[in-house]
């Protein structure tokens, strides 16, 4: 009898774990992940590198619905699976002499920016880090 009743608590305490957890994830409050303990936090540069360069890669590691948009002129468009446009130039690839960049790179937090200077146009990419491993989690394209 005894063991009956403690399985029967396990069982309701893990019900209501899942259920919790489901709503938080329902509702978008859940912003960060699980760290799995023992393991380190990914390297960014290594992440970046693969990020450009592995297309399946870069699809699993964009936390789709996407926050930001694309917007040109007054039509804002979100960011889906559907629409993404693969990420294959690295910010430190950009041609400089057209663009200008801005990075700001800090433990768990990696944005990058670059704009053409006298046009409406820019894009800002952000890319954070969600238990030990690297997410995109914020893009802005625009022209106005």
């Amino acid at each position: 009898m005894k063991f009956h009743s403690v399985q029967s608590l396990a069982f309701i305490a893990i019900f209501f774990a899942i259920l919790s957890i489901s709503d938080a994830f329902a509702q978008g409050k859940l912003k960060t992940m699980v760290k799995i303990q023992g393991t380190p936090p990914e390297e960014f540069p290594i992440f970046y590198e693969r990020f450009h360069s592995d297309s399946a890669f870069q699809m699993s590691r964009i936390m789709f619905p996407l926050e930001g948009l694309r917007q040109y002129g007054m039509e804002e468009i979100p960011w889906t699976a559907d629409n993404w446009e693969l990420m294959r130039t690295r910010i430190y690839q950009v041609d400089t002499l057209q663009f200008k960049t801005k990075v700001k790179h800090k433990k768990k937090y990696f944005e990058q920016t670059l704009w053409i200077e006298g046009t409406n146009f820019s894009s800002m990419r952000r890319f954070e880090l969600l238990g030990n491993r690297w997410f995109l989690v914020y893009a802005y394209e625009g022209s106005l």
